[in-house]
Parts: structure tokens; sequence; C-alpha cells
């Protein structure tokens, strides 16, 4: 499910970045370093699977700790909130203290409070984990992006690493539900529990990989405090408004005080020396590119699966867990599309493989308007136009993933990859919000998925577009 991870001025740039970031290798760094792919791909895993298996594990939750509905919303947002607040923090910490060193200490946490939330006898202490688990993959995601940038010295080898980092998002989307259901009869403290062999694994591996360079700088601590604070309120006035309505008061004032605080921050990033997120970045053509990819992409694909899922277990009346086995075709349908990617891109360029994902996402969001007014076969219908988007979605992702890295200097390709990343969360959390709330007012459901698809394709159809002017640019 998801999504990531270049105008004669763009190559120019990635040009001119391909340099630096040379001779900043590290002299261990080998053209080709399997152990960085197996890494970085299964961060990417727990990261992705750690929501999906969560959801299943809620009624038996609710049932032993007595989690109100307020209070099951909170054990999934407290892991999403700051998982999207804290990475362009966690993306600067990766750029100073070094992306291998960030990477171990977001696993060794992400292990800690799995087991906090294993343990917990309160759902107090329950959220409490889940909040430290959101800290952990806040360094964990931007950190792995970095360790491929830092261990591949050609872009074939980083590309083909970025399909299986890829990968590893799709397989969570199969494993998680599956996992889930395997586990959640048992007990559901291990659905966090499994978490923490994948960790020390993770760990052990670690240890094979070279020191990532650091990049000392004067910590910007009034950006980082504006970051936050702006993040938090906006995702936290997504959420809040998806749930109470976006009129309500709450939500209101944490999108006006969001707002005020990412305006204050951007002037903040224009005025000191060294600032959390180098204005200079967003300079790049490529870098606008994947912004606007990764932002558009993960809105209309969690937004997607979640209005396919409250159709099929509210229209069809299907089980939550037949619910969630149902996504699963979609998942090897990425993987595919993420395998697809490398050769794409490799064939025809990655700006080529970006059109085609696209226009399959398109054409996917298209069929499950048309399969959701139907009377019938809804259910196999709808997982065909999910697959298809699915792929799309697995050929896009690595393709916006390396232009990241392509147009930024390795110095920076920590805070590059985190500013990518928060979009990705923020593009999630606005996309759940609005296409619930569209949903929830329509006369009927399927109406309500039509329209909220409908934006879909409208975002779908400008990422064609800017993708396909700024390739007559480089033409040019």
């Amino acid at each position: 499910m998801s999504t990531s991870t270049l105008s004669s001025t763009s190559s120019t740039t990635t040009q001119t970045a391909t340099t630096p970031a040379a001779k900043t290798k590290t002299p261990a760094a080998t053209p080709y370093n399997p152990t960085a792919t197996i890494v970085a791909s299964s961060a990417m895993f727990l990261a992705c699977m750690d929501t999906l298996i969560t959801n299943l594990a809620l009624p038996s939750i609710q049932e032993e700790l007595g989690a109100s509905l307020a209070a099951q919303q909170w054990i999934v947002d407290g892991y999403t909130l700051p998982f999207a607040t804290l990475l362009l923090l966690a993306g600067n910490l990766s750029d100073r203290f070094g992306a291998k060193r960030a990477f171990i200490c977001g696993t060794a946490g992400f292990a800690l409070s799995s087991a906090i939330c294993a343990l917990a006898n309160s759902v107090e202490m329950l959220i409490l984990g889940r909040a430290l688990m959101g800290v952990a993959a806040a360094l964990i995601l931007p950190s792995s992006m970095s360790l491929i940038n830092e261990a591949y010295l050609t872009e074939d080898h980083r590309r083909r690493a970025l399909a299986a980092w890829g990968i590893g998002g799709s397989a969570a989307t199969a494993v998680g539900p599956l996992l889930g259901g395997l586990l959640v009869p048992i007990h559901w403290s291990l659905v966090f529990s499994v978490n923490i062999p994948i960790c020390l694994a993770i760990l052990l591996m670690s240890g094979k990989l070279a020191t990532s360079p650091r990049v000392p700088q004067p910590v910007d601590l009034i950006g980082q405090i504006l970051a936050i604070v702006a993040l938090t309120c906006l995702v936290g006035g997504i959420i809040e408004g998806g749930a109470q309505g976006f009129t309500q008061t709450v939500p209101m004032a944490l999108l006006i005080v969001g707002a005020v605080g990412l305006a204050l921050f951007i002037f903040s990033q224009s005025r000191v020396a060294s600032p959390l997120m180098p204005l200079s970045l967003f300079s790049s053509a490529g870098i606008r590119l994947a912004l606007l990819g990764g932002f558009s992409m993960i809105l209309s694909w969690n937004g997607c699966v979640f209005l396919s899922t409250l159709f099929l277990q509210q229209e069809l009346s299907l089980s939550p867990l037949v619910c969630g086995l149902s996504f699963i075709p979609s998942a090897f349908s990425g993987a595919f599309g993420n395998l697809m990617s490398d050769r794409l891109a490799g064939a025809r360029g990655s700006r080529f493989a970006l059109m085609v994902g696209t226009a399959l996402l398109t054409l996917g969001y298209g069929l499950i308007i048309v399969f959701a007014g139907l009377d019938a076969l809804d259910a196999p219908l709808i997982a065909l136009a999910v697959c298809l988007a699915g792929m799309g979605g697995g050929i896009n992702t690595p393709c916006l993933a390396n232009l990241v890295l392509k147009s930024t200097d390795a110095q920076h390709s920590g805070i590059a990859s985190a500013v990518f990343n928060a979009m990705r969360q923020v593009g999630g959390a606005i996309g759940i919000a609005v296409f619930g709330t569209l949903t929830s007012v329509m006369a009927t459901m399927s109406l309500g998925i039509a329209t909220s698809l409908g934006i879909s394709i409208l975002l779908m159809v400008l990422l064609f577009i800017t993708n396909f002017h700024t390739r007559e640019k480089a033409a040019a």
C-alpha cells in the first residue's frame, strides 16, 4: 500500500548532486550490498505492518482493557501522530549523527516500545507504548532511505534496492491482516510481541553496515519546535475533523494553529544559518515532483482502502478478517509493481515508469467507482480494481523515492527523505479524514465513494500532467 519513494534544470541538479554524494560515500560501501537492502526493507515492513495488525486487535483490547471508542482511536493515532510529526526532526538527526546510528536507535526503540505495549495492563500504558513506537518509527523510516543511498554507488543498484524497500511495504499489506488473524485469537499482546524478534534480527544485520557519514551543524531549536507544533496540530486537526466534523471548535482551532505554525516555520527556515529543512531542497524539480506524488498517492490510496473496507463490511457484510484477507491480492500486485518499476525505469527512465504507474492508479480508482454501483459481484470486481491501483502504486513508490535521493546531495539525504515521508503521512491522514467525511454526508455510500475517488482521479491527473510537463522541459 505503500507508494514512495527529471527539465534541464532537474538534470543539472541531479548531476551536481551526484558528485558530492560520491565524495561522501564511505570507502566500505560496495556497488551492491544485500545487507542494506534487507535491513531497509525489513524496517519498511515493520513500520507499515504495525497499523494494519493493530486494527485487528482493537476488539480484543476493548474487551480485556475496557478501551472506549475514543481510546481505541488513540491506540491507532497514538502511533500515527508522533510518526508523522517527528519525521523532520528524525531526518535532521539522521544527517547529524549518521543514518546508521539513527536507524539502530529507532529499531531498538521500536523493540522496547513493542514490549511495553505487549505487557500493558491498562489503556493508558498501551497508548504510551504506541506513542513511543511512533517516535521510533519516525527515526527508522528516513534513515532507512539514507542507508540505501549510502550503500549503493550506482543508480541502477539504488533503484533495485528501493524496489525491494517498496516490496517491504507491500508485503506488510498481505502479512499484517493474516498474521493478526492468527495471533489475535491467542492473545492481542502477540501482535506487539511479534515485532521484537524482527527488530533483534534487524539490529544484528545492521552491525554489518558501514559507518554513516555525519554532518555536524548547529541545532535549529526554533525550527524543530515550530515543525513539531505545526505538524502535530495539522495532523491532529485532520484526525479530529474526520471524527467530529471540520466545523467543530477543536478541529478548527487545531488546523488554524497548525497553519500559523507552518507559516512561521517556513519563515524561520529562510532566516536561520543552519535550517532544519533547507528551503533550497525545493529548488529541484525532482524533489517537487516527488513531494506532489508522495502526498497525492498516499492520500488517494489510504482513502481508497478505507472506503473499500467500509463498503465490503457495511454493504456486503463481510467479517473484518475476511475483509482484511481480501486485500492480500493487492499486496501481491503491489509487489509485482515494485519489481516492474525497476525494469521500466531502467529501460525508459523513472518518469516514464511514473507515468505508467499513475495511469494504472487512475484506471483502478475509476473502476472502483463503476463496480461499487453494481448489484452483483461487487467484492471480486472491487478486489480487481484495487489490485490495479496497488500495482500502480507499487510502480510509483520506488520511482518517487529514487527522485528524492537523486535530486539532493548525500549530506541532506536524511532530511530530504524525512520531508518526503512527512508529506506521505500527512496525505494519508487527510485521505482517511476527508473521504470518511464525504462518505458520511452523501445520500448513499456509492455516491460517497464516487465523489471521494473522483478527487483521487483529479490528483492522479495533476500528477500525470506535472510529470509529463517536466519531461517535456527536460527534453527541450
